[in-house]
């Protein structure tokens, strides 16, 4: 699974766990993260957010790739 974590009209910080890694988006930027495939029925992660801040945790042994809007690539 894929999905884009934008920032719209104000700052947005990111933070991925369970490495605590953290990156600050400014208005107009995103992060796409993706998700290894899982069995069906299984989950693969959560999203937890609020007004300036967006949790995406790992579940199991699996890790989210993320990649900035430049396309880079970043270490979750």
């Amino acid at each position: 699974m894929r999905i884009r974590v934008a920032a719209a009209d104000d700052p947005l910080t990111v933070q991925f766990e369970p490495s605590g890694m953290e990156y600050e988006l400014s208005p107009g930027e995103h992060l796409d993260v993706e998700w290894p495939p899982v069995a069906p029925g299984e989950i693969a992660g959560d999203i937890d957010y609020g007004a300036d801040l967006v949790t995406i945790s790992a579940r199991g042994s699996g890790f989210a790739r993320a990649w900035n809007t430049e396309g880079v690539e970043v270490t979750t």
